[in-house]
């Protein structure tokens, strides 16, 4: 009971002491504390991810872009099999994504289209194949967020 007591207040200590924890700016409507650019939800696992890392890409904005802007994507993805050995098994595995872009700002819209095929060695068990899979999601969503901001940039400061 009376660590329960020191527990709370300690708490209390930290809140007036003007304690904020590291990622007290993010909400969860897509909007970082100091940025303009919201970054609509994105439907599925891949979407999540896609849009966690365009939320971090876009924290410190873009050039030319001034006013509050709404960017939407469209995720297309799939799964490519390839190199099948003698036993019919697959040996290289490919995570194919497509995104469609359009950031709208107050000096129009600036859209565009990216993808990213990123290989993968599939085995013959399912569950490292998953666990493979999965990897190389996230890496096909870090890699299509990474063009996708580089993308946006360059037309950007092109409209300017």
């Amino acid at each position: 009971m009376i660590r329960l007591i020191l527990l709370a207040v300690f708490v209390t200590g930290l809140s007036a002491c003007g304690f904020r924890p590291l990622y007290a700016g993010a909400g969860f409507d897509g909007v970082v504390e100091g940025q303009s650019i919201e970054v609509a939800e994105i439907p599925g696992r891949s979407g999540y991810s896609l849009r966690r890392q365009l939320i971090q890409q876009l924290a410190v904005g873009l050039p030319g872009v001034e006013g509050p802007a709404r960017l939407t994507v469209v995720l297309d993805e799939g799964l490519t099999r390839a190199a099948l050995l003698p036993d019919g098994a697959v040996s290289r595995s490919f995570k194919d994504a497509r995104g469609e872009y359009i950031l709208e700002t107050s000096n129009g819209p600036v859209e565009g289209e990216v993808s990213v095929q990123v290989p993968y060695t599939a085995t013959n068990t399912p569950y490292t194949d998953v666990s493979a899979q999965i990897d190389a999601t996230e890496r096909a969503m870090t890699e299509l967020s990474r063009q996708i901001v580089e993308s946006l940039r360059i037309q950007a400061q092109q409209n300017q």
